[in-house]
């Protein structure tokens, strides 16, 4: 007999449909906490998509009710015993019924689940049929694969010594039936001026503020990083193993309430997918594209990656600013791993030596969802890791080298391209290993260099056994695969800036760009930036009108053409500004980190700085 191997629904995706219309949406696999709120009609019903974000979405949906606002499933056997509807308010009773109960299960009950090793906050699911022998239940993160029909698993249902006894596989709490079941409606979505306003809520933006720890003393050197690890051992040699910056006699950390973390993690995700609709849109149209200055011999190959490596992606950063009110993007640094290191790792284990208050940190699922997402490509012999002679790429490359090992994936390090050869048309490393694989710190800017060079020089098909490949033979080689893929070229270029403001206009986390420096531009405080360009170099921040410059940069990139921005101002803490990077592992949010400067422009020295997260 055959067996098929059945596909896990990714994240956000839709597994199956209730009889009654209601979406249940995969949350991708157990480990996996989205940090996003979900709002319907301006009611809060929980985190997407957790099994209780499903139960009340399935009650207000289909029976205009809701419940308060439990954290985890297991505690609703205890803690509810009323829904309430949200068009007057009623309460609903609830009533138990214990697993063995006299009573049978009836259709539209919530089946509950307590705590166990296998399911550490319990779950909650809705029963939407009963027939001899068995109940059928609809709910979310319990399993990720399509339902095969309205309802997402059957599970048996006995009658013995006159009660009745659910037999899953996990033990069972029992079920609550719903008072007067029969004659609650549906939510009327064309009345929705009937919803209670004390049942919508506005999603409260967080709390930020910068804190710090006195340093009494001279010293503060522990042995707080390992030095048996390649990259904690390098961090150690490029920045010492003081827990105090260079810059400052004391030790400064931030501190963010759940609400800016979850708002974070929703803008991010919005932000993330705006930006593929717009590259999206961009590459439909040659004269948009030809605003992002990439050599026209490019294009289809670009077009090509977008159409077939959509989901060949690891990681994307933005960067965010926060005044206390708004949350907005300044670009996306959709091909870039700097400070990977640093937010999933250095400011955990600084934060377990110095023991602040707080819940966790900043990044704390970043290194969990790295490895996750490597699993997916195991079959893959060996993954190379092309880095340039870069000491702080290095500490990249070591720590995404960790994050293999930990995925069972082998990697290899290679600088520049001196361990790689040509072998019968091949790349092989001087181990005699195909290259199949590279996850690269090179810029996509840097390959298209090298090929136009090699195409000069005529180098381009020369492929002669032992020499070394250029570059482009290997980032362009239709054999290799490359994370990050060609396609990402697109969002990473400042140029779709003002493409998010046409699709977007007046967006709440965008700030207005354009190609030239408009009047509505000029009436503010704007910034002129490079549509390619790297750590912030060769940017210019003009006052009202470009009467004056209030801060610039230097840098490599003074000869690209550019693009105006609006200047949005950050809040200044303690003579430092902090700038939000939110990373994005595999299309979805899984963390943030900080860098401050006293400088108004952040750059490839200002400080990574520890944020810590209190949820209360």
């Amino acid at each position: 007999m055959l067996h098929t191997r059945r596909e896990v629904v990714p994240f956000n995706q839709i597994q199956g449909i209730t009889s009654t219309n209601v979406c249940a949406y995969s949350n991708g696999d157990d480990h996996f906490f989205s940090l996003e709120r979900h709002y319907y009609h301006g009611i809060f019903l929980g985190f997407k998509w957790e099994c209780i974000e499903f139960a009340r979405r399935w009650l207000l949906m289909s029976k205009s009710c809701i419940f308060s606002n439990i954290p985890h499933a297991a505690d609703i056997w205890n803690q509810l015993r009323t829904l309430e509807r949200v068009t007057d308010g009623k309460q609903i009773s609830l009533t138990l019924h214990l697993n063995g109960s006299f009573e049978k299960p009836k259709r539209d009950s919530l089946l509950i689940y307590p705590r166990s090793s296998a399911l550490p906050f319990g779950h909650i699911a809705v029963i939407c049929d009963v027939i001899p022998g068995y109940i059928r239940v609809a709910e979310q993160n319990y399993e990720y694969y399509n339902w095969s029909d309205n309802y997402s698993r059957q599970i048996p249902l006995l009658y013995k010594n006159n009660c009745y006894y659910i037999e899953d596989e996990h033990e069972v709490s029992g079920w609550m039936t719903i008072e007067d079941d029969e004659n609650l409606e549906p939510l009327d979505e064309t009345k929705l001026d009937l919803v209670l306003k004390q049942y919508q809520q506005t999603n409260p933006i967080g709390t930020f503020e910068r804190c710090i720890i006195p340093n009494k003393n001279t010293h503060l050197t522990f042995s707080w990083l390992n030095e048996n690890d390649k990259a904690e051992k390098l961090f150690m040699d490029l920045y010492g193993s003081d827990l105090i910056r260079t810059d400052t006699n004391t030790l400064p950390y931030y501190k963010a309430n759940q609400d800016l973390l979850l708002n974070i993690g929703g803008v991010s995700n919005e932000l993330h997918d705006m930006f593929l609709n717009a590259t999206n849109y961009v590459l439909q149209r040659d004269e948009l594209l030809k605003k992002f200055c990439i050599p026209e011999i490019f294009w289809s190959k670009i077009r090509q990656s977008w159409l077939n490596e959509k989901n060949l992606t690891m990681t994307g950063r933005f960067d965010l600013a926060f005044n206390g009110q708004e949350i907005k993007v300044f670009e996306y640094n959709a091909d870039s791993a700097a400070a990977l290191f640093e937010t999933s790792i250095i400011q955990e284990k600084w934060a377990q030596k110095l023991n602040f208050e707080r819940t966790f940190m900043s990044g704390f699922q970043i290194h969990h969802i790295l490895v996750k997402n490597w699993k997916k490509l195991s079959s893959i012999k060996r993954v190379h890791i092309l880095i340039d002679e870069d000491q702080e790429e290095l500490l990249t490359a070591y720590y995404m080298q960790n994050v293999l090992k930990e995925a069972n994936i082998d990697s290899k390090i290679c600088i520049m391209t001196n361990d790689l050869y040509w072998k019968d048309s091949k790349i092989i490393d001087n181990e005699g290993c195909n290259v199949e694989l590279v996850w690269k710190l090179w810029m996509w800017e840097t390959i298209f260099t090298n090929y136009i060079q090699c195409e000069k020089e005529g180098n381009l098909t020369r492929q002669i056994n032992n020499e070394h490949p250029y570059l482009c033979q290997i980032f362009l080689n239709d054999q290799i695969k490359v994370i990050e893929p060609l396609w990402k070229v697109i969002p990473s270029n400042k140029a779709i800036l003002p493409i998010l403001w046409l699709l977007y206009p007046n967006h709440p986390n965008l700030l207005r760009s354009e190609y030239v420096l408009t009047n509505d531009l000029k009436q503010m405080p704007f910034v002129k930036k490079p549509i390619v360009g790297r750590c912030g170099q060769n940017v210019t921040l003009y006052d009202v009108n470009g009467d004056s410059v209030i801060d610039e940069t230097k840098g490599n990139f003074v000869d690209r053409n550019c693009i105006y921005q609006e200047l949005f101002s950050l809040t200044n803490f303690d003579g430092y500004y902090p700038i939000i990077g939110s990373w994005i592992v595999h299309g979805l949010f899984a963390g943030f980190g900080i860098r401050e400067d006293k400088k108004l422009i952040t750059d490839a020295d200002s400080p990574v700085t520890a944020c810590c997260i209190v949820w209360k």
